[in-house]
């Protein structure tokens, strides 16, 4: 059961959680298929899932599917609760589990149409950065040249704590980062590392690699579970279980 940190009160945005579990590549594949419907779980406003593989460290990217996860976006924090005991959800249980509230939003993204714009603080918080692009598949190549680097330079930040891509066949991508500080995240996307992000988002201008984009920042509010023999927020969960 999680134990819940007090939220910002910033409250137009619906709450996102991340259901991560690391298994093998057909119980990841049978997950996909079977991603949780909205209407048919009850206060259930949005849902993806998605295969993982391992952010890159060279110019390919890696064939290896490591998990599954599942993002989604919900009424509150009882309607979560609820899916807890689904039967769709226990597949998730083994792994790492989080609770978010959304503070920035870039883009747009079909079934998340009231996330907040406006920047919530959280200079000296952990966050967690969602992107997710419909990418065309005519620049999958240029794609993966640019995102490259970037990728390389996240694994080599000191405030980056834990990071995955996403992938939804056939041209559904992501990457879901954790951070130590919203501020060092920030400093990361606008860093001069030659190469690195700011050049993928210089590279993305001038070619328009996605017919739609999305970038979040997530605020976790609650957490359980390990991802990769760990909580990469474990100050979160310290915290939670102070309270309980």
């Amino acid at each position: 059961m999680f134990e819940h940190l007090s939220r910002s009160g910033y409250r137009s945005a619906r709450i996102m959680s991340a259901h991560i579990v690391e298994v093998g590549a057909r119980e990841a594949i049978a997950a996909l298929r079977a991603r949780p419907r909205v209407g048919a779980v009850e206060g259930m406003r949005y849902a993806e899932t998605w295969l993982m593989s391992p952010l890159r460290t060279g110019l390919t990217p890696s064939t290896k599917v490591t998990g599954v996860a599942l993002i989604a976006a919900w009424e509150d924090d009882e309607s979560l609760d609820r899916f807890e005991s689904h039967p769709l959800a226990r597949v998730y249980q083994p792994g790492w589990r989080a609770r978010f509230e959304p503070v920035r939003t870039v883009g747009a993204w079909p079934g998340l149409p009231d996330l907040p714009r406006q920047e919530q603080p959280t200079d000296d918080q952990p966050v967690a950065v969602l992107t997710m692009a419909r990418l065309r598949l005519n620049k999958a190549g240029a794609f993966m040249m640019a995102a490259a680097p970037a990728e390389r330079e996240a694994l080599h930040h000191p405030a980056f704590l834990e990071g995955t891509s996403f992938l939804r066949p056939p041209n559904l991508v992501s990457t879901f980062t954790l951070w130590r500080t919203a501020r060092e995240m920030r400093q990361y996307t606008v860093g001069s590392y030659p190469g690195g992000h700011v050049e993928a988002m210089r590279k993305h201008e001038e070619q328009v690699f996605h017919h739609e984009t999305l970038f979040v920042r997530l605020r976790p509010y609650a957490v359980e579970g390990l991802w990769n023999g760990r909580n990469p927020l474990d100050t979160i969960e310290a915290l939670t279980t102070g309270q309980s």
